[in-house]
């Protein structure tokens, strides 16, 4: 583990000094999705009173970029839709979590252009968690979707656990009684010696989904919690050991790392700053602003502000491997990895759900936030609720409640007008 933090430090630093994008043989490519972390729960983002130990994490901000105000979509599925298509819920179909359950739940479309279909050099692969397809449709999706490999779980772990769940190579399924955060690590490591390079990795862990639980010893420093907000921890510090291993067994020079998280941290967990109404599933800031931190070749150091909406990563690793894009809602923070200080490109943050898949975006249930930064508006079945989150990051004072000062009702005005063009 102390090899790869210095090698952390040390490949940092060489990235910083180039002051542009990495020309000639294109990078590898790892995007990792962590389930439920909210940036409540991760490191450097100066939330929570109490961090969780992630050294790994740490690490990779001190050596890349780490962007400090992200927003994905309320839940999991919306999310990777858009991460993969560059393209916002009410485009792509999938407006809330699937139901692995029941056949008439929508699936990505496999019209859709994904990442891996505008990478036409890269050999690409799922590991972990799809999440993706509805039941009945065929367990070779990912496939259909343009990834070269799937390895890992069609939806979550399930009750059973992380140490008893279905694990999918390819579309084939057999029960897999070893801890799912490790196979996850090991499946990945295994396909980047067997992909030829430049390869696209997605590897999507499990963790910190529930069924929370304590993983095993060798893995976190948390001893045998009994209570689920320990227990989420210890899955935590244990993903960030894996994810360690992981990233020992590549080559940081030549790889592009991006670690995001999918939606906020889960209810039963969120102790703080936001309280439970707040998190996963809402479109308050505990349910959709998350962290991400990149690192790689070319990437320099910092923090960025820019407002990054989970649908721009498509755009980005298409510009920066010189791939053809066709993203339609996506905006590139590729001069944002090159200089953390550069304003970004994009004006408003947006996100939006529907508690009803079947009426999506013109169903009763539909829900939309937007957001300039400073001001954000929330509009869904119980009206509209406006905050400044400069003083109110928490969004417990709805500015609606009484009469807008005359700053304010520029900026609601504005946000309105706004939200008629997302998506």
């Amino acid at each position: 583990m102390l090899r790869l933090l210095c090698a952390l430090v040390l490949v940092g630093s060489v990235g910083a000094t180039t002051g542009e994008r990495p020309m000639g043989t294109p990078p590898n490519i790892m995007l990792i999705t962590l389930d439920d972390v909210g940036i409540d729960r991760f490191p450097s983002y100066g939330v929570h009173p109490v961090p969780v130990r992630m050294p790994v994490m740490e690490q990779l901000i001190a050596g890349g970029v780490t962007f400090d105000r992200v927003w994905a979509m309320p839940s999991c599925s919306p999310t990777r839709a858009s991460l993969l298509t560059g393209r916002f819920p009410s485009r792509h179909g999938i407006m809330n979590q699937i139901g692995p359950g029941d056949p008439t739940e929508p699936q990505l479309d496999p019209a859709e252009i994904t990442i891996p279909k505008v990478l036409p050099a890269y050999r690409s692969a799922v590991i972990g968690k799809w999440h993706l397809r509805s039941a009945g449709n065929p367990t070779t999706h990912p496939l259909a979707c343009g990834f070269t490999h799937h390895l890992g779980s069609m939806y979550n772990v399930g009750a059973n656990g992380y140490f008893h769940w279905r694990r999918y190579v390819d579309g084939t399924f057999a029960i897999e009684n070893r801890y799912a955060t490790t196979v996850t690590t090991t499946d990945a490591l295994r396909l980047t010696q067997l992909l030829p390079q430049p390869w696209f990795l997605f590897v999507n862990y499990n963790a910190a989904h529930a069924p929370f639980h304590v993983p095993p010893p060798h893995l976190h420093t948390y001893g045998s919690p009994s209570d689920e907000i320990t227990q989420f921890r210890a899955m935590l510090e244990a993903m960030d050991t894996e994810i360690g291993r992981m990233l020992a067994g590549v080559d940081l020079d030549t790889t592009l790392v991006i670690v995001l998280g999918d939606n906020g941290t889960p209810r039963p967990v969120t102790d703080g700053p936001w309280s439970p109404d707040h998190a996963k599933g809402s479109l308050y800031e505990g349910g959709v602003r998350v962290p991400m931190v990149v690192h790689g070749p070319g990437v320099g150091q910092g923090r960025s502000d820019a407002l990054i909406s989970v649908v721009d990563v498509h755009r980005t690793l298409v510009e920066w491997v010189g791939g053809n894009f066709q993203a339609q809602d996506s905006i590139s923070f590729v001069p944002q990895l090159l200089d953390p200080s550069t304003p970004g490109a994009r004006q408003y943050l947006f996100a939006e759900k529907s508690n009803d898949q079947a009426g999506g975006a013109t169903g009763p249930g539909h829900q939309r936030a937007i957001s300039d930064g400073r001001w954000k508006l929330i509009s869904d079945n119980f009206g509209q609720q406006f905050f400044d989150l400069s003083v109110d990051l928490v969004e417990v004072n709805n500015l609606l409640q009484a009469p807008l000062n005359a700053e304010a009702q520029v900026a609601y005005d504005d946000l309105l007008q706004a939200l008629t063009t997302f998506p």
